[in-house]
């Protein structure tokens, strides 16, 4: 709680100027999130299913074609790396890269919100 509060009086004592671009910031965090099954791409990544048929098998109801549409845009959105590995069934690889690790640990916090505000819109 002293956390949110050190938050809160760091946001107060800002200008307006400052805080547009912040919420411009805030929309490209969303704009990444918006995108459909990437929240559960990376959590099935950090799971440790990093080959295209492990994640397609974690994440129920995604298409072949919207998976590898994804997974390039989340590669060219530097979150994922993608490694090819050679022998015999040639096989690719799916990592998160730092940038996509710091995305995920703000997806997770945002589980844990939703968790807290579904149980006190419940109560």
């Amino acid at each position: 709680m002293d956390n949110i509060e050190s938050i809160i009086q760091e946001v107060s004592g800002k200008d307006s100027s400052v805080l547009c671009r912040e919420v411009t910031s805030i929309g490209d965090t969303m704009d990444v999130l918006r995108s459909k099954w990437v929240p559960e791409i990376l959590t099935a990544i950090i799971c440790g299913n990093t080959r295209f048929t492990d994640i397609q098998a974690a994440v129920h109801g995604l298409s072949d074609k919207v998976l590898a549409d994804r997974l390039r845009q989340m590669t060219e959105d530097k979150l994922l790396d993608k490694t090819e590995c050679y022998g015999y069934p040639p096989r690719v690889e799916y990592r998160l890269t730092e940038h996509g690790k710091r995305l995920y640990a703000i997806v997770y916090q945002m589980t844990e919100w939703g968790q807290e505000h579904r149980s006190i819109m419940i109560k």
